[in-house]
């Protein structure tokens, strides 16, 4: 029974980490992998508050006055578990539309039908073991906080790298044109785009005349929450990103060149020559 309970909380734990790492893999762009991790990671940060009624479940087993009150910490745990999924729900719903959040909340409904039965025998008949859903309540969250503290950033730079070194080959047709043209093109706008970052939560390169140069750059998940992250290539180190359309539109090419005005909070360099990333709120 024990070695059942630990398979079914590692799969669990192990498949929400999952769900975190999608956007870092490599593979084609999956327009669902950025959305399921960020519903992922914002379990791993809201999920704590089930570990205190998680472990009051599990005393419940073994200390005699808190035996008879195992429905309500049950249903305890229930509404606060329904608090954490329904804030996975509002990030589901920000990134990818109502589609996903309505599916996780007939996952909810499904849940809660399969142990309501279970929590209406906790009423008249406490077990005299712990019970299986309390492991599930105090286990799982956080290791799955604990585990994300630990992968998430080097999955980041991973796939930074990755796409920075899947773009070589952009990179260099750009220069054969330039070579070939004299100066760098003026637009790779097209419906088919070629050249691929190799990793399922970035969908391309994006390209634009910069000065005498030119800017090839890719968004991809950020480390902290509410932060978006671009990663910029600029053979004269001339890098330029703004915060808002309308500033292109509005502000002199003297004015962009202030950090300030560009919105971006945090500059990065990279290990690699002429690239940088910016962070913005």
């Amino acid at each position: 029974m024990f070695l059942r309970h630990a398979l079914g909380i590692t799969a669990v734990t192990s498949a929400i980490i999952l769900a975190t790492l999608l956007p870092f893999l490599p593979g084609r762009y999956d327009t669902l992998a950025a959305p399921l991790s960020l519903m992922s990671q914002v379990f791993g940060v809201t999920g704590l508050i089930l570990v205190p009624v998680g472990a009051l479940w599990v005393a419940s087993a073994y200390w005699p006055p808190l035996a008879g009150k195992q429905h309500g910490i049950a249903i305890a745990a229930l509404v606060v578990g329904s608090a954490v999924w329904f804030t996975v729900l509002l990030a589901a719903i920000a990134t990818s539309g109502a589609l996903l959040g309505v599916a996780g909340f007939l996952l909810w409904i499904y849940l809660v039908a399969r142990v309501r039965t279970r929590f209406r025998m906790l009423k008249s008949r406490p077990p005299l073991s712990v019970n299986s859903i309390a492991l599930y309540v105090l286990v799982v969250p956080g290791a799955v906080a604990a585990l994300q503290m630990v992968v998430v950033a080097p999955a980041i730079e991973f796939s930074r790298n990755r796409a920075i070194r899947n773009s070589a080959a952009l990179i260099a047709a750009i220069e054969q044109y330039r070579a070939a043209n004299g100066r760098y093109p003026e637009s790779l706008m097209s419906v088919h785009e070629d050249y691929h970052p190799g990793l399922l939560g970035i969908q391309g390169y994006k390209y634009e005349p910069q000065g005498d140069a030119y800017n090839l750059f890719f968004e991809q998940a950020a480390l902290h929450f509410g932060v978006r992250e671009f990663v910029m290539y600029n053979p004269l180190d001339q890098h330029a990103m703004t915060s808002h359309r309308m500033d292109r539109l509005q502000l002199t090419p003297e004015q962009l060149a202030l950090d300030q005005t560009r919105g971006h909070n945090a500059l990065h360099d990279t290990a690699h020559l002429h690239w940088k990333y910016f962070w913005f709120d």
